[in-house]
């Protein structure tokens, strides 16, 4: 098990990462409604032609209401992410005529960690891969690949179903999605201008909208807030992966288990790399992170891959491989 001493070091950091991540929201929130503020304006002054503009006491108010409108509208837009997640990998329903020893495997490590059992979804891809998604428990979805069930012996897919179930016990989806508004925008902007929009194969478009458009523009005009909001968006999602292990652990019992099924996942992402992984959406909630067909920050393209060590979202496996050998009694 993780010493207590290292658990209250992680929930820290969270804490901390999280603060960041707020603040960075806040200010992207006001300068993308400042830049409404200013269409608003440009509008009103062909329209009326007034003599003068409103003044300050008006606008403050009118920015601080844009931004808001903003911020609800990105979060309404996040409502059908789940959906969109699961159809962009051409997952469906698992079928119990068909994967019965993966649905309750499922349902016994569910019970486990007293969490409700999510809807098991298979994608046929012979990546191996594994995620949830969903904003509750109650609502959560488990997906994993036909190349991971293929690859994995029972005791390894058990310990990465308990990784996933982690994630929905902490409502790691909630929290990700919700700290990472501003970041998200401008990933679904980027990639959209980049043509490596997920799940086209499978007739689900880019999200972007012109929310994310509004955002994205903030974003760049405070630059150093963009590079802050990045950092700490991929450290807290680095930090809730070591979560998640511990927390698979616990619920196992088998660190070893993990351990082979982390290794394995990776050395086969790394011969057999999918395309629409290496640059898809999913890639931060997969168990392990693919490699990318380009390095990005925050969906801008990096020169070099040296670069993109600061922003991965997942732990190198080496250090999670470290972690697990650790807590083996």
């Amino acid at each position: 098990m993780v010493a207590n001493g290292e658990r209250i070091n992680l929930h820290d950091v969270m804490l901390v990462l999280l603060f960041g991540l707020g603040v960075t929201a806040l200010l992207t929130t006001v300068v993308a409604g400042s830049i409404l503020t200013l269409f608003l304006l440009l509008i009103y002054e062909l329209l009326f032609q007034p003599a003068t503009l409103p003044a300050a006491e008006i606008l403050v108010p009118v920015i601080c209401s844009a931004g808001v409108c903003l911020l609800i509208l990105l979060v309404r837009h996040e409502r059908d992410a789940p959906d969109h997640t699961i159809r962009s990998v051409g997952a469906s329903r698992a079928r119990r005529e068909e994967h019965s020893e993966l649905i309750d495997t499922v349902q016994l490590v569910a019970h486990q960690a007293v969490v409700p059992v999510p809807d098991v979804y298979v994608a046929p891809m012979d990546a191996p891969v594994s995620f949830t998604t969903g904003f509750k428990p109650q609502t959560a979805r488990l997906v994993v690949s036909e190349g991971l069930v293929t690859l994995l012996e029972q005791s390894e897919l058990e310990a990465v179903i308990a990784h996933e179930i982690a994630h929905v016990k902490n409502r790691d989806a909630a929290v990700m999605t919700a700290v990472s508004l501003p970041v998200g925008s401008s990933q679904r902007v980027f990639r959209l201008l980049s043509n490596s929009t997920i799940g086209v194969e499978h007739g689900q478009t880019s999200r972007a909208d012109l929310e994310d458009a509004l955002v994205t523009a903030g974003l760049i005009l405070v630059f150093p807030v963009w590079i802050v909001a990045v950092l700490c968006w991929a450290a807290l999602s680095r930090t809730r992966e070591f979560t998640a292990d511990s927390a698979a652990i616990a619920i196992t019992g088998n660190p070893v288990a993990l351990a082979t099924a982390l290794e394995k996942i990776d050395s086969t992402l790394a011969e057999r790399p999918s395309t629409d992984l290496r640059s898809a959406e999913i890639s931060p909630l997969a168990i392990v992170e693919p490699p990318r067909k380009q390095p990005d920050f925050g969906g801008v393209p990096l020169p070099t891959s040296r670069l993109n060590r600061v922003a991965k979202t997942h732990p190198r496996t080496e250090r999670r491989l470290e972690r697990l050998r650790e807590s083996d009694p």
